[in-house]
């Protein structure tokens, strides 16, 4: 394996313990349209751009979602991230005593990752201009576009950088870019998960905890 020497986080999942919290929101906002979302199809679509996930929905249940009611997720998230957000176990501890350059890039749209790093303390960690969306490039997840752009716009070398995701298309997306990629599973919407969906994307090395990554890293 390459040796590292710069790392990107996704966001949701990653830094912050926020997916199941934004699936009550987007249950919630379909709930209110008519429209029964299963956590299964929400889940299904983790790590996609919001986008391709109403897409995705869409397909499923053979429904769409009417516009007036789209601004709502964002109403009901950010209330639920307001209160209840947390960071994801163990990541203060990992940015406090990492020295690797490092960014964000994240499907999510900068007010909702800025929010969330925010309410949580983490942007304390984060430079405003090392904090990259989806909504930055034409292809989200799991195209390599966001971690390319990413890795330019902060000097990273792509074959030396690590990308840290919970979801297979993150993965996917990294392993396209030429870059390593290290799956996490320490968000409570993966506590039962085995990472095999990770490994099969692609994934570089598995792990649960932040203590894993620290010494996977240290090789």
């Amino acid at each position: 394996m390459a040796e590292i020497d710069s790392i990107i986080f996704d966001c949701d999942g990653v830094l912050v313990d926020s997916e199941v919290l934004a699936r009550r929101a987007m249950q919630s906002v379909y709930r209110q349209a008519g429209i029964e979302v299963t956590a299964d199809m929400v889940n299904a679509m983790v790590g996609m751009k919001m986008a391709d996930i109403l897409q995705g929905i869409e397909a499923r249940t053979g429904r769409s979602l009417a516009e007036e009611y789209h601004p709502r997720f964002w109403t009901e998230t950010k209330a639920l991230f307001t209160a209840e957000l947390a960071p994801t176990p163990g990541i203060v501890e990992f940015l406090e005593r990492s020295s690797l350059p490092r960014c964000v890039a994240s499907s999510s749209d900068h007010e909702r990752i800025r929010h969330s790093l925010k309410v949580t303390g983490l942007d304390r960690f984060f430079s405003d201009d090392a904090i990259f969306s989806s909504h930055d490039v034409k292809h989200g997840k799991p195209a390599p576009d966001l971690v390319l752009h990413a890795a330019a716009r902060m000097g990273f070398e792509p074959s030396r950088s690590l990308v840290i995701e919970d979801s297979r298309f993150g993965v996917m997306g990294a392993k396209a870019a030429g870059m390593v990629a290290y799956g996490f599973l320490g968000g409570a919407h993966l506590l039962a998960n085995t990472g095999d969906a990770l490994r099969e994307a692609g994934a570089d090395f598995v792990a649960r905890t932040y203590d894993e990554i620290t010494a996977e890293i240290a090789g």
